[in-house]
């Protein structure tokens, strides 16, 4: 609910104003001969103003709480709006049965690269990653910036097999890419477990991609059945 209630605010804000408008239209209609014309005027007027100021302000409030929830230097999620929406999708999860599979990414060896070329040039190639996985996961993926060399992709209504397929698929365009500077990243997945609290599930990801860095670079670490 809270969700849709931020995506739609400016549509919800004209509507509102729109309602009034329509309100005060009856009470015209079944009172004019009781209330000066002029006054319904004078509201009708008012209510316009108001729908269409609300309307601004809720698109700006959108538009400033979005702006809220990006990692600055990425422009992918935040680990603010990661958490809110892993509770969502835990949430989905549990009502509604459907899988859900999580994956904690790790460039591997990047004060490698900041060492050789410089912060300015791991900078880039943070935003280069960050572009690669925007580009290669699905509109339904939540990607985010978990924070300094560390991302985290949640795949909502996705089975472990086609999970791995996409988080493959994340690997192979940063190993690929010109603008990584040979970068590789590991990875710890899950198939999230609908028992599991939202801590259980980062836990559980962050075991997984510390047993991923132990094996060797590029890897992906996934729990046993």
């Amino acid at each position: 609910m809270a969700l849709f209630l931020r995506k739609n605010m400016p549509v919800i804000a004209g509507l509102s104003g729109a309602s009034l408008a329509v309100i005060l239209m009856l009470l015209y209609h079944y009172t004019r001969d009781k209330i000066p014309e002029a006054c319904f005027v004078l509201g009708a007027v008012v209510v316009m103003l108001f729908s269409v100021l609300g309307f601004l302000l809720g698109k700006n409030f959108v538009q400033l709480q979005k702006a809220a929830m990006l990692d600055d230097l990425t422009q992918l999620w935040n680990k603010k709006y990661f958490n809110i929406r892993l509770e969502e999708e835990l949430e989905r999860m549990k009502r509604k049965g459907t899988p859900l599979c999580l994956a904690y990414i790790d460039i591997d060896d990047f004060k490698r690269i900041n060492d050789k070329y410089g912060h300015v040039k791991g900078d880039e190639v943070l935003i280069s990653v960050a572009k690669l996985f925007r580009r290669n996961a699905r509109n339904l993926d939540i990607v985010a910036r978990w924070g300094g060399d560390e991302f985290i992709v949640i795949f909502p209504d996705t089975t472990a097999r086609y999970g791995l397929k996409i988080t493959g698929r994340l690997q192979k365009a940063v190993a690929e890419s010109p603008d990584c500077y040979g970068a590789t990243v590991s990875v710890g997945f899950v198939d999230v477990n609908p028992a599991w609290s939202v801590v259980e599930v980062l836990q559980e990801v962050d075991r997984l991609l510390w047993e991923a860095k132990k094996i060797k670079d590029a890897d992906v670490a996934v729990a046993e059945e």
